[in-house]
């Protein structure tokens, strides 16, 4: 993919397929060599002509994004690409346009720093001009020092701007800013003072050199925060420089969003909102297979007359392979790839992973095949030979030799992500301070997807054995705090107990378990631990297991690596026990109490970054609901653990 500036295909900047879905999808920011942008939404991506490789089929993936959005019509599309030599680019017309943001700039000199500003105390304050990208000629600022002479100054993009907690984003109104919330008259450059590191905003302030005013940014926190910044006004630069909400920026209760201070490369700038399937063994449908690879050919397709008259004219190679089809079967199968307004918007679909959970218990004849085509194939282990404590608790061990997971990008929040529940969906009510963003300036009718191939194995642990352990009476009484704790998780994150139950005892018992066999794992198979994924699986009467996979846009997720684990699986699994027994903040990380109103952590309970907490892009809950005293006895819990303080 590529970035361009303003109307020329000229591209300055790339980003890999993977990144525009996890990391710089539309409306991120991103640095580049000399300007900093904002993804363009996805009415700035464009296409080449008949391109129908782009798109991607995951039938259970495209119901579900149809269901969450409330939309009858959609389709899965990957990024555009841009392949050949630049004169073939420069013709295709393709890749992503990129509006330039922000547009307020530092200047500084090519040699000499300006003299530093001195305040009433005597301190020093490293100081540059504050400008807007009016007073630039050909991106740099004309400047001429006091009995100087005129020189040209380098400008790099504010590294501050703001935002609002409904993902809009725009340039801070500097000259309102730096004369405390009133309009001024002045007409003077203002000036960045900054002091020590940088990094204190009570060591950064923003000059007015006329009138002599100057505020600091640490005033935009607090009470006083709101009125310094102003209200939001709704603007989506990614969607274009001038795009702005329809609606006004208002929060649940209707009252007026006001801005608040980022810092462009703060971690919180940018959540995307994905959701992800695995693809599972289904029959193969040439016909549909067909459609897909030429959905261009059918746009104007809305019934089965004209489909007869669109197979007049449409190329030899496509109408073959349907000429001695039933219009009317070729017309349903149309439908379900395109979806259809007749489609409820309200019918809610279940659970992908729980979907999941099913096929991976499935026979061995149901896991998949080995033909280069399949998406899926999966060896059932013999579990013969294993010891008793290995055998008593899980009851299924899978060699995941091939899959494929397909992850769609539905929309962003900022300040804070989103809240999904254990079973994957993105629950109705989102975190205090987050509602998703918009990443187009029309209804969605497709939305951005990759998919991604790997390799995994996959643990099932017995409902028997597991609900016995839940039933004792060390595990009802450590389950009590993290009961409480919950109800605190959702005070902080402005959800009611009916969003967002406590996921249980099994949850996090399994999730504890996925992160210590990540790491382990990680010592053994060649990738590293944030390379390697997890999915928990956790419904009671239909199955409970963990899969750790790989996944990647070429072969690097198919090394092999992992599968060959499953061979001495029982090793691996006595490997992430014993790494859990002890952690290095012990005794201080097994003693933490996730009702501990102070630290608030209340999703944790013996876990940091010393045993659990892993790469957040591995972790399916963002190092969420984790405590270490369910799988192991720790120093401070000894009768919650699933597995025994020492094995047989």
């Amino acid at each position: 993919m590529t970035t361009s500036r303003g109307t020329s295909n000229h591209p300055v900047g790339e980003v890999r397929h993977g990144q525009l879905i996890t990391t710089y999808g539309p409306g991120a920011m991103v640095d580049l060599p000399d300007r900093s942008v904002g993804i363009g939404g996805l009415n700035l991506w464009h296409y080449s002509r008949d391109d129908d490789s782009c798109y991607i089929d995951e039938p259970r993936l495209i119901a579900k994004l149809r269901g969450l959005l409330g939309v009858g019509t959609l389709l899965l599309k990957r990024p555009p690409s841009e392949d050949g030599d630049f004169a073939q680019k420069f013709k295709s017309n393709s890749g992503i346009r990129s509006p330039q943001f922000p547009l307020w700039f530092i200047a500084q000199p090519k040699k000499d720093p300006f003299p530093p500003f001195i305040d009433e105390s005597g301190k020093r304050y490293r100081t540059r001009p504050l400008v807007p990208k009016e007073r630039l000629v050909k991106d740099r600022l004309p400047w001429r020092e006091p009995g100087g002479t005129k020189q040209d100054l380098d400008v790099v993009p504010v590294r501050f701007v703001q935002c609002c907690a409904n993902g809009h984003l725009s340039d801070i109104d500097w000259d309102r800013f730096a004369h405390g919330g009133a309009r001024s008259s002045c007409q003077e450059d203002l000036w960045l003072d900054e002091a020590g590191a940088g990094n204190d905003f009570n060591e950064i302030y923003v000059r007015c050199p006329k009138c002599k005013k100057r505020q600091a940014l640490a005033s935009t926190k607090g009470d006083n925060g709101a009125s310094m910044l102003g209200q939001c006004r709704g603007h989506r630069p990614w969607l274009g420089n001038f795009s702005t909400d329809a609606l006004a920026c208002s929060d649940e209760s209707g009252k007026p969003r006001y801005n608040r201070l980022l810092v462009r490369s703060a971690s919180n700038a940018y959540f995307p909102e994905m959701v992800g399937a695995i693809s599972i063994p289904e029959a193969e449908d040439p016909l549909r297979q067909h459609l897909t690879s030429n959905l261009s050919f059918f746009e104007k397709v809305e019934d089965e007359s004209d489909l007869k008259a669109a197979l007049k004219f449409m190329p030899e190679k496509v109408a073959t392979r349907l000429r001695d089809r039933e219009l009317a079967d070729v017309m349903a199968v149309l439908s379900a790839v395109r979806g259809s307004s007749k489609d409820s918007r309200t019918e809610k679909q279940p659970a992908l992973k729980l979907q999941e959970i099913k096929a991976l218990y499935a026979p061995s004849a149901a896991l998949g095949s080995s033909a280069p085509s399949s998406t899926f194939h999966a060896e059932i282990m013999s579990l013969s030979g294993k010891p008793s404590w290995f055998t008593d608790r899980f009851d299924r061990v899978l060699k995941v030799h091939r899959l494929r997971e397909v992850m769609a990008l539905i929309g962003f929040t900022r300040l804070e992500p989103i809240v999904k529940g254990v079973d994957g969906d993105p629950i109705d009510q989102h975190a205090i301070g987050a509602k998703r963003a918009d990443i187009n300036n029309k209804e969605l009718d497709w939305v951005p997807g990759i998919e991604n191939f790997g390799e995994g194995l996959f643990l099932g642990v017995s409902e028997a054995t597991l609900q016995a352990w839940r039933n004792s009476d060390g595990v009802e009484k450590h389950s009590d705090k993290h009961r409480t704790a919950c109800k605190y998780w959702n005070r902080d994150h402005g959800l009611k107990p009916d969003d967002f139950s406590w996921p249980g005892e099994e949850y996090l018992m399994l999730h504890s378990l996925s992160h210590l066999l990540i790491t382990t794992a990680a010592l053994e198979c060649g990738y590293s631990a944030s390379a390697i994924k997890e999915r928990i699986y956790s419904f009671p009467g239909q199955g409970y297991g963990i899969l750790l996979y790989t996944s990647g846009s070429g072969s690097e997720g198919t090394l092999g690596g992992l599968v060959t684990l499953a061979d001495r699986i029982d090793h691996l699994v006595a490997g992430a026990l014993e790494r859990g027994r002890l952690c290095s903040n012990d005794p201080f990380c097994s003693m933490h109490d996730p009702e501990n109103d102070l630290e608030k952590r209340y999703s944790h309970g013996a876990a940091c970054h010393g045993c659990l907490l892993i790469a957040e892009t591995s972790c399916e809950q963002r190092n969420q609901f984790l405590d270490r005293a369910f799988v192991v006895p720790t120093l401070d819990v000894t009768d919650a653990a699933f597995f025994p303080a020492e094995l047989p």
